[in-house]
């Protein structure tokens, strides 16, 4: 038992070490990364699963070579995709959905190859069939879609492969099962994944996410052409995806198993890292803003805009560090952690003597509450009974025409047919490739599918190029599988990244495990008509996203904004009034304003991306967003800054007063009052700031009610009320 107890200890400290160089590898390729990949989460990158998935999948090949048998490339595919229909959650939801999608697909792919083994009809109604039921998956949730959408994937792959009736004809749905069940054995036993670790990642990628947001900055500090317009870009990608990191941070440490977190203090260590991440993203959002205010403003520039610079690469050089050694299971309780703290604390002075501002970064000693996402653990029997009632109730909701479900998984089974009928009818050569290309880009709203199929158009294309370079140099089942084992590592450590490297990796992956199974023609071949058949399922889903049920984002960007607009100014109301707040309260409005900023701009690039132009209402959304991206900043350095005065509560109730009348303007109400104009007599520069952003707030409203908006100069650049100084 000690032994035992020593190993364990062992593998624990290498997996740390292991984390540690995976993140400053990556912290590495993120400074070294040209701008135009700012928009690549590599801190999401997950090497755990990539090498997981690249094991199972590349035995499976090893062991066809050492038997001579190419069937055994089903064996590599089943156990890569039962890698991606890995839920994240507890080992009970890991174990349900790999288990369920290798019965699912290895039943659904059987009675699939056995229809087309009875003719074409029989295979398109099978297409048809198991395509649909496969994309209404999604209206169960996020794991029982991808698990459904892989299970039909696997239905278009088999369909090529008839089976005729002969027992000999079903080795190779043996072969794939029993891929299923390798990839799953390895990760419950050899390979099994820490409970806590989607949760570490997740926060990991959250000090990363912070990290960025101050480097831009410091950027933007040093940049004597930025303006308004820099800024309101940074506020919204940056700050908008350091939100998204930290929301799912939080949501992945809620659903770490009950039975897990009790009395563990490293449970409660994450819990406050969690907290302490909040607590520099408000710092950094005052931050920022304050630098914004003193370099767009002539009377009152910035003291020192180099060491703001300087500090604020300082501190997201340490947050780089904090998020690197999150992953240790006894960080918060190492000596690094509090020197990193006081770091920050240090830098932050710095900063705050820099640009002129005196705000508080602390940092928090009790754990943060999460919400749980955990239900009591049941017996599997009562769980599987209860999960059962709820997919009966769910699929009975869903049950109509009007369902944007419905109406998606029957634009995909249509779509899926279609390439099916024209691969077939053509004669196209590993066909399969566009069917799944088109299963796989369809999503439910054009927002969605768009950006999604010129991705793996993209990825598919380089991809491509990269198989025809392998298939000059390897031309050995051996080399093959030697080769598929980076390949699919990096497909699935990179698959949360980014969409278009996950399909870059993936072409040449599935080129060489082809050009294994078939055991003759070249893998140049093989790329070329994998690009070609991409391409064709991206035409295929595009034409099915705008022509069959085409389902648009609804027209409610009004009523977002308008919730963006109440939250925004709540938030503002009450720092501006902290000394009758306490600061519990103050974050969560905080939070809602963010997630309500969040939501409104989601929406507004939808309608973007649906329209593929830029209208005047969508000028108008944008002006109004950037504008309460500063108002929370506003609001931010209100509530940190440590020489505030007593609170103005005739400011205050201007505020409430102007958010309410917006509110009622956005509604369209009749008889709504316009807000009234404050009077900018006596009041600080911070308290000016509040009053300038609101009105042009109103005033930008009033102007999209009474003309259209893109006849007015923009209110970003000339601010309504000139800032005056107490």
């Amino acid at each position: 038992m000690r032994r035992l107890a020593d190993w364990r200890a062992w593998s624990a400290t290498l997996a740390g070490r292991q984390a540690r160089a995976w993140s400053a590898f990556l912290d590495t390729l993120a400074r070294r990364r040209p701008a135009w990949m700012v928009s690549l989460a590599f801190a999401e990158a997950n090497l755990s699963e990539g090498l997981r998935a690249a094991c199972a999948s590349t035995a499976m090949l090893l062991v066809g070579n050492f038997l001579h048998q190419p069937d055994f490339s089903y064996a590599a595919i089943g156990a890569f995709w039962t890698c991606l229909a890995d839920a994240a959650g507890s080992n009970r939801m890991r174990f349900a959905s790999m288990t369920a999608f290798a019965l699912l697909s290895t039943l659904c792919g059987g009675l699939t190859a056995w229809a087309s083994g009875h003719g074409f009809a029989a295979a398109t109604a099978a297409v048809l069939v198991f395509s649909t039921l496969g994309a209404l998956g999604r209206i169960w949730g996020a794991a029982a879609s991808q698990v459904a959408i892989l299970a039909a994937t696997a239905c278009v792959v088999m369909v090529d492969r008839p089976v005729h009736g002969g027992a000999a004809e079903w080795r190779f749905l043996a072969l794939y099962f029993a891929g299923c069940a390798f990839a799953t054995f390895l990760s419950f036993t050899v390979w099994r994944i820490h409970p806590f670790g989607p949760g570490r990642a997740a926060l990991r990628a959250a000090y990363q996410r912070l990290a960025d947001m101050a480097r831009d900055c410091a950027r933007l500090v040093e940049d004597k052409e930025a303006d308004a317009t820099h800024w309101a870009a940074h506020a919204a990608a940056f700050r908008g995806r350091a939100r998204i990191a930290v929301e799912t941070a939080r949501v992945a440490l809620g659903k770490i198993p009950p039975a897990r977190t009790d009395r563990r203090r490293s449970y409660n260590d994450l819990l406050i890292a969690f907290a302490n991440s909040e607590q520099i993203f408000a710092y950094l959002i005052a931050a920022s803003d304050a630098c914004e205010r003193g370099g767009s403003a002539p009377d009152a520039p910035l003291p020192s805009p180099r060491r703001a610079a300087r500090a604020l690469n300082a501190i997201a050089a340490t947050l780089q560090r904090i998020g690197g050694v999150v992953t240790d299971e006894s960080w918060a309780s190492s000596a690094e952690s509090p020197q990193l703290h006081e770091r920050l604390r240090t830098l932050g002075r710095r900063l705050d003597a820099a640009i002129g501002e005196r705000t508080s970064l602390e940092f928090c000693t009790e754990p943060a509450e999460v919400e749980a996402a955990s239900e009591p653990l049941q017996h599997w029997r009562a769980a599987a009974a209860s999960v059962l009632r709820r997919a009966r109730e769910t699929l009975r909701a869903n049950a109509s025409g009007e369902s944007i479900a419905v109406r998606h998984a029957a634009r995909v089974g249509v779509a899926t047919t279609l390439a099916f009928l024209i691969v077939r009818a053509l004669s196209v050569p590993f066909g399969y490739w566009a069917t799944m290309a088109t299963l796989l880009i369809l999503q439910p709203s054009i927002a969605t599918s768009w950006p999604r199929s010129v991705e793996r158009a993209a990825g598919s294309v380089a991809g491509a190029l990269v198989a025809a370079g392998l298939g000059l140099v390897v031309h050995t089942p051996l080399g093959i599988s030697l080769f598929v084992f980076p390949l699919v590592c990096a497909t699935m450590a990179l698959r949360t990244v980014s969409y278009a490297l996950f399909v870059f990796f993936m072409t040449p992956t599935f080129v060489l495990v082809a050009d294994f199974a078939s055991q003759t023609g070249p893998a140049p071949a093989f790329a070329a008509i994998r690009l070609g058949n991409n391409v064709l399922g991206c035409v295929i889903a595009i034409a099915a996203t705008f022509l069959l049920w085409p389902s648009r984002e609804s027209a409610g960007f009004d009523d977002k904004l308008a919730r963006a607009i109440d939250a925004n100014l709540a938030y503002l109301a009450a720092a501006l009034a902290k000394a009758r707040t306490n600061d519990a309260e103050l974050e969560r409005l905080r939070r809602a304003a963010g997630l309500a900023s969040n939501n409104a701009e989601e929406t507004l690039t939808r309608l973007r991306l649906e329209r593929l132009n830029a209208s005047a209402t969508e000028a108008l959304g944008s002006t109004a967003l950037a504008l309460l991206r500063r108002i929370a900043g506003t609001a931010t350095r209100a509530r940190l800054s440590t020489d505030a005065p007593a609170p103005n509560e005739r400011l205050v109730a201007w505020v409430r007063a102007s958010a309410h009348a917006l509110d009622e303007r956005l509604r369209a109400h009749a008889g709504a009052a316009a807000a009234r104009t404050f009077p900018a007599i006596r009041l600080t520069r911070l308290e000016a700031d509040a009053v300038n952003q609101v009105s042009v707030l109103s005033t930008l409203l009033d102007q999209a009610g009474r003309a259209a908006p893109g006849a007015s100069s923009d209110p970003l650049a000339h601010p309504v009320l000139p800032p005056r100084n107490r």
